[in-house]
């Protein structure tokens, strides 16, 4: 009886030792959509066995502890490794058809059970803004066309003419 409890604690150390923990994103972090965001974690997942470990779905979520929300795929990770827990992905400008908006998320990984991040921050994507109604973008303005630069030999020979010229008029005033 004995063998049994020591085996079954020594069987629950095995599996929560193989959870993972999301060091990053932390509750300071700030994301922006549209640019990278950088992930951190500890632990292997060896228990899922391969190739399941090395394919992790990374889940951007939002809502309560309780209740969250599916918001977006970001990607997969590898843990199965145990260094170089780190990985930078895409953070979506878009969310099920809809703008990301600004606001508290967390990231899920998808495992059994699933690991979360702390919440952290993501600001939305800076708004793009159209041209003017009317204007033809393929068109080019000619205010917006950049000048030519003057040749400086142009520059050169009117200047002599006019020294030419000039020399002309006085010799024949003297």
């Amino acid at each position: 009886m004995k063998f049994a409890v020591v085996a079954a604690l020594a069987l629950a150390a095995v599996a929560s030792a193989q959870n993972l923990q999301i060091n990053d994103p932390t509750p300071s972090t700030v994301w922006t959509a549209g640019k990278t965001g950088y992930i951190r974690w500890t632990g292997v997942c060896t228990n899922l066995g391969r190739p399941a470990a090395e394919n992790v779905k990374v889940q951007l979520v939002k809502g309560p502890e309780n209740s969250v929300q599916f918001v977006a795929d970001l990607g997969m990770i590898n843990c199965l490794v145990a260094e170089n827990n780190s990985i930078t992905l895409p953070v979506p400008t878009e969310a099920q058809g809809s703008p990301l908006e600004s606001g508290k998320y967390s990231l899920r990984f998808v495992l059994t059970p699933d690991q979360y991040s702390n919440a952290f921050t993501i600001n939305a994507a800076a708004p793009v803004t159209p041209p003017p109604s009317g204007s033809n973008p393929s068109t080019p303005n000619p205010s917006s066309t950049p000048d030519k630069p003057t040749s400086s030999a142009n520059t050169l020979v009117a200047g002599s003419a006019m020294a030419l010229a000039g020399a002309v008029a006085l010799q024949l005033l003297f």
